[in-house]
């Protein structure tokens, strides 16, 4: 992945920390803001994680931080309770201090009878980590810089990486470089939302995020102008597009 050609980049996106703000940011003056996004982002990873285990109702753990990154998981589990996924959540955070939109769809996935356990020294129990088939990344997101906190890292240094699946960018690493923080998750898979992350085409960022998925969120096209941006030529459709490994020919669509 290191290098990776104009093609791939145009195929599946190459946005920096900075580039990814600044979408955001230009989507919302357009008239879809971080909430309508972030619900679109959210049923895109249920359906990701729904494809993964082909629609078998396996038990899943999200770790959830307090930020939008946090958002988009307790969304997906919102959707994965509705189709009858055993789902927990551990809170590495205060639920008093979490964001205004995290704290929302907190309290829905509660409101739907999800077991929450809150951890905000990180130390997540090894019994909940076990009892989980799918663990998934929603701790932090596209703005990190440096190492986690400590709470953060803590949680980090505690997910399986053979069952770990990342929100986005694996928790740790920078979206830009792809320089991995100590720690950084060691995910077998990531779903990237919107477009691929620069820090993702590098090296260590495919070493840390494992096999990845680019999935459309709805950003408008009149954002992407909006920010000088150009958008990627296949994400689009609502589709959810694994990457190749050798950055070639782009790869068939993942299972709805």
């Amino acid at each position: 992945m290191t290098g990776a050609g104009e093609e791939a980049r145009r195929a599946y996106g190459s946005l920096t920390s900075q580039q990814q703000s600044a979408l955001d940011l230009a989507a919302s003056t357009q008239g879809v803001g971080v909430l309508q996004l972030m619900e679109i982002a959210g049923w895109q990873v249920a359906r990701w994680l729904f494809a993964t285990v082909a629609g078998r109702p396996a038990r899943i753990l999200v770790v959830a931080g307090h930020g939008n990154n946090a958002g988009d998981g307790l969304v997906a589990a919102r959707h994965l309770l509705t189709w009858g996924f055993p789902v927990e959540i551990a809170l590495v955070a205060d639920p008093e201090r979490l964001g205004e939109l995290a704290a929302l769809h907190l309290g829905a996935v509660r409101t739907l009878g999800a077991a929450v356990t809150s951890v905000p020294d990180g130390r997540l129990p090894s019994a909940l980590l076990e009892s989980a088939e799918i663990v998934v990344d929603a701790l932090l997101g596209t703005g990190v810089r440096g190492d986690p906190r400590p709470a953060q890292a803590e949680a980090i240094s505690r997910l399986p990486a053979g069952r770990t699946h990342a929100i986005d960018v694996p928790s740790g690493l920078d979206a830009t470089t792809g320089t991995p923080g100590t720690p950084t998750v060691h995910a077998l898979r990531t779903c990237t939302l919107a477009a691929m992350k620069a820090g993702l085409w590098t090296e260590p960022g495919r070493r840390h995020a494992g096999q990845i998925t680019v999935a459309d969120i709805g950003m408008p096209a009149s954002a992407w102008a909006a920010a000088g941006l150009t958008p990627p030529v296949l994400i689009r459709g609502g589709e959810l597009l694994t990457i190749p490994t050798d950055t070639g020919q782009p790869m068939a669509p993942s299972p709805p």
